[in-house]
């Protein structure tokens, strides 16, 4: 099971320290997420920026770290620009660039670019079509370093997953535990879906403070916790893991000093 993070901090420092370390430890992805408005808990380097361009700025910074963007919000996006970035980036990267691709989260997002949230899947369909063709096609500038574009995975909840299925694409699902996720990565076999991605968020520790961010955390306690809960998606069949550190700078470093220092040996042993 391969394993990246989100590298967030409060500032440009806090968030290269994460990463630094991140690398130097052997973590080999950086994953960030999309959104258009600004959100109090998505603020500044902590989910802020354009996706797109901080991933640009981050691999230059770490040559050779893959990098991947989920999932960018189809109905928001100009396609034509997601493809030209998207290509660029293969480029950048040698190939090492993971373009997921989602129907949206924020119902104001869409609204403010002129999609009705409920026909959101429809819209997405459309789209990730002519993603597809013209990420393959010889119009656009620049043509990908991938032959037919970079790889193109699917985030969202089942509908989302049945069309993945359908089109032999990976799937990359969200937020879940294990005992969650099981009849998903069950349902996911039995289409006979090839790749399965879940990205969660992970704090080491007792004591979380309450707030907004405790919801997201998904899996939080000691490091033999943090471990039995990694081992528990990889024996789920999880392929590929992207993990959203604590709250904030401290908690985020104190996480990944447990994930490089116990967890990931425990997984290798």
């Amino acid at each position: 099971m391969r394993i990246g993070i989100s590298p967030y901090g409060a500032d440009r420092a806090a968030t290269l320290e994460l990463t630094g370390a991140a690398v130097a430890g052997g973590i080999d992805s950086l994953w960030l997420g999309d959104g258009l408005f600004r959100r109090p808990d998505f603020a500044g380097w902590r989910g802020g920026l354009e996706s797109l361009t901080e991933l640009a700025y981050l691999a230059g910074r770490y040559p050779g770290t893959r990098i991947g963007i989920t999932a960018a919000v189809l109905p928001v996006r100009d396609i034509d620009w997601l493809v030209r970035e998207a290509a660029t980036l293969d480029q950048l990267t040698t190939g090492n660039f993971v373009l997921a691709v989602t129907a949206g989260f924020w119902a104001d997002e869409l609204a403010y670019r002129g999609i009705d949230p409920a026909g959101r899947g429809g819209e997405f369909r459309r789209r990730l079509g002519e993603l597809r063709a013209k990420l393959a096609g010889d119009t656009l500038s620049p043509a990908p370093y991938t032959p037919q574009g970079p790889p193109v995975w699917l985030a969202g909840e089942l509908a989302t997953m049945r069309l993945a299925a359908r089109l032999g694409l990976p799937f990359q699902a969200s937020r879940a535990t294990p005992a969650e996720l099981e009849p998903v990565a069950r349902l996911w076999r039995e289409l006979n879906g090839g790749l399965l991605a879940h990205r969660i968020y992970a704090e080491a520790g007792t004591g979380v403070p309450d707030g907004e961010q405790v919801a997201r955390h998904v899996v939080a306690g000691s490091a033999a916790q943090l471990t039995d809960a990694f081992a528990a998606y990889r024996a789920l069949g999880v392929d590929d893991l992207s993990v959203v550190l604590g709250h904030d700078d401290a908690s985020a470093l104190r996480t990944l000093d447990v994930l490089l220092g116990d967890v990931l040996p425990a997984l290798r042993g």
